[in-house]
């Protein structure tokens, strides 16, 4: 299975997530305290609000389906589904990013 690259921007910064070395560190604190969990790198980090950051809507039923586990995600088919969104939300930031410059340099 592919995993996502949610790809930690440095706008992200702002928000306070738990951040873990380990898989089942970072499982423990998603049933504990709730969020959502997402791989970066050889980390897990568990968040809330970045979801949203990320261009993604944190009421989407395929956050249910992959149990909010991004690293080990229930439901393959949801996780992907998620993961092209992600995809999008990350062409549409860059198309509005390159809008931006090619309006500003004209």
């Amino acid at each position: 299975m592919m995993r996502v690259h949610y790809g930690y921007q440095p706008n992200l910064d702002v928000f306070l997530n738990r951040w873990f070395s380990t898989y089942e560190e970072a499982r423990k604190s998603l049933e504990t305290d709730g969020g959502y969990l997402l791989p970066y790198k050889r980390h897990y980090f568990v968040c809330d609000d970045v979801i949203r950051a990320l261009g993604l809507d944190p009421d989407d039923p395929e956050w249910e389906k992959i149990g909010r586990d991004g690293a080990h995600p229930a439901a393959p088919h949801a996780y992907e589904r998620l993961r092209q969104k992600r995809e999008q939300a990350l062409l549409d930031a860059d198309g509005a990013t390159s809008g931006a410059l090619s309006t500003s340099s004209a």
